[in-house]
């Protein structure tokens, strides 16, 4: 049985870096690093401002990472920072018309290629899909607690 789960997992490990990978290729035929491209995914679906923060929040990347991907993509005239008033140094980030171009011709054709993929299931395999995704990542997030704990733990013996 174990030796069953071993292999389920190394196949769901190779599936989500695969998916990873088609979007990693999908960001270099753009001239983008895969940062980049979330980045301008992002900013185009979000509901009003996105900051920097949100970013690091809502898609799980590290503060340098996000960063650094902002300078790029700002060094390509695609994005500019906002101070948000009333705030000490919060900055919404903006398409500039250059990268409101883009990201009209490059996210909408993703959005399309997304769609028409999700489109061949049926309702009921999407809504199954997205609830058995989100119970992992509870699920994995819950063990990966208990192990740091474990871990810690262990440290302080030391």
């Amino acid at each position: 049985m174990g030796h069953d789960i071993q292999q389920q997992l190394n196949t769901l490990n190779r599936l989500y870096k695969e998916t990873d990978e088609i979007y990693r290729g999908i960001a270099g035929r753009f001239g983008l690093t895969d940062t980049a491209f979330w980045i301008l995914y992002a900013i185009t679906h979000a509901d009003g401002d996105c900051t920097q923060n949100d970013l690091c929040n809502d898609w799980f990347y590290p503060v340098q990472t996000i960063n650094s991907a902002v300078s790029k993509l700002q060094q390509r005239d695609l994005v500019y920072l906002e101070t948000i008033p009333g705030t000490r140094n919060r900055k919404k980030i903006l398409l500039t018309d250059t990268g409101r171009q883009f990201a009209e011709h490059s996210i909408s054709m993703i959005d399309e290629m997304e769609k028409e993929a999700f489109l061949m299931f049926t309702d009921e395999e999407r809504e199954t899909y997205i609830s058995i995704y989100q119970r992992y990542n509870e699920n994995i997030r819950r063990e990966r607690d208990r192990v740091l704990c474990t871990i810690d733990k262990l440290l302080k013996k030391e």
